[in-house]
């Protein structure tokens, strides 16, 4: 384990404690979605998913994160991408994007990212949210994981997780499953 995994590790922990609570799906939601960004930062299958979001009547904040140094969109409300410039050396996020993150609170969080990052890790784990759904990468940050079918070491290698085919998977679980609250 790296220093880096360590010190996430060892504030995940020092997190307080949540008490999840379940989203009505049958009534509009305050969604923060996460993703990775590609490399131009179009994200059209983000696009979609955020149309699909609004056509549902949620209202959705999109955060995004991309490995380069300088972000060419503009940071909106509802939207913004991250670059490296917005952590420090150990992938904690700075200040201003905390003091931004926790400005709001959601009733859910999509959590779209499918590979494991640090910076990613650490807004999930952040992020004010009532209920956190996501793939399961192990970090122990969600209420809700995804998780892939047991596949041989050939497969394994195969395999590309698309943002669209979780956040149709994690749709799939939320409309199903009937809260109790």
């Amino acid at each position: 384990m790296n220093i880096k995994q360590y010190i996430f590790d060892h504030i995940r922990k020092k997190m307080p404690a949540r008490e999840p609570r379940f989203p009505h799906m049958d009534r509009p939601l305050k969604i923060f979605v996460l993703y990775e960004s590609d490399l131009l930062e179009r994200n059209d299958a983000i696009k979609s998913i955020r149309q699909n979001l609004l056509r549902q009547q949620m209202d959705p904040t999109m955060w995004g994160y991309v490995q380069k140094k300088e972000i060419q969109t503009l940071i909106l409300p509802q939207s913004r991408i991250l670059g490296t410039q917005d952590y420090n050396i150990l992938g904690k996020p700075r200040e201003h994007v905390v003091k931004d993150l926790q400005a709001e609170h959601y009733d859910l969080l999509l959590d779209l990212t499918t590979h494991t990052s640090l910076p990613m890790r650490y807004i999930a784990m952040m992020v004010q949210a009532d209920f956190k759904a996501g793939l399961n990468l192990g970090e122990g940050v969600h209420d809700m994981l995804i998780s892939l079918p047991d596949l041989s070491p050939e497969q394994d290698e195969e395999v590309q997780v698309e943002a669209t085919w979780l956040y149709g998977q994690i749709m799939q679980y939320l409309t199903t499953i009937k809260s109790n609250d």
